[in-house]
């Protein structure tokens, strides 16, 4: 491993932001060795990914610039299938991205985007994990249903969503913002959280 990732995984086993990770999550990650594909579909599991977006942002986990130059090929459009076990289930990482137009993953994880445009196709119902000091604007074709998971201080604004969508956000901090722009009719519910790692 990079000296990077050699020191995420150490901070996970010693346990610096939570409990030291579990044998089983500790085997698995192990098991992947260098293999990036392995490592960012392990990444991608929706179960890791407020651990890997709180380690990033409290600097114990990877930078933005390590992740681009290192698995440059993985995010910002790359499509992993089946990373839960789930069949048919697509998953996305995006990482210092400008725009994602047509977003049809059913799982994408955002971190250090600032300002950017996400737009969700009709019918879609996706679930968007947002971390390490993002700013997604995002806006809804219209019988969506989504799920978003709001972490540190990064900010959501629904900008244009359809009455018949309805949005679910989970904040798991009290510095996580989400803000509705005025063309947005569609049903919003926003519950505050505990982040338990």
């Amino acid at each position: 491993m990079k000296d990077e990732m050699f020191l995420f995984y150490k901070n996970a086993l010693q346990g610096v932001i939570t409990n030291p990770l579990c044998a089983e999550y500790k085997n698995e990650w192990r098991g992947c060795g260098d293999n990036k594909e392995k490592l960012v579909r392990l990444a991608l599991r929706q179960q890791s990914a407020p651990y890997f977006a709180t380690f990033c942002y409290q600097g114990k986990g990877l930078t933005k610039d390590y992740c681009k130059q290192e698995y440059g090929d993985y995010i910002n459009g790359r499509v992993f299938n089946d990373c839960d076990g789930v069949k048919g289930f697509s998953y996305g990482m995006f990482i210092d991205v400008p725009q994602v137009e047509e977003m049809a993953l059913d799982v994408s994880q955002f971190l250090w985007c600032n300002d950017t445009s996400v737009s969700i196709p009709q019918t879609k119902c996706p679930r968007l994990y947002v971390s390490n000091r993002s700013n997604l604007n995002i806006s809804l074709d219209g019988y969506n249903s989504i799920a978003i998971y709001l972490f540190d201080e990064s900010t959501i604004n629904i900008e244009d969503a359809d009455s018949e969508s309805n949005v679910i956000v989970y904040k798991y901090s009290k510095d996580a913002k989400v803000e509705l722009g005025k063309y947005c009719f569609a049903d919003v519910k926003v519950f505050d959280k505990e982040l338990r790692l």
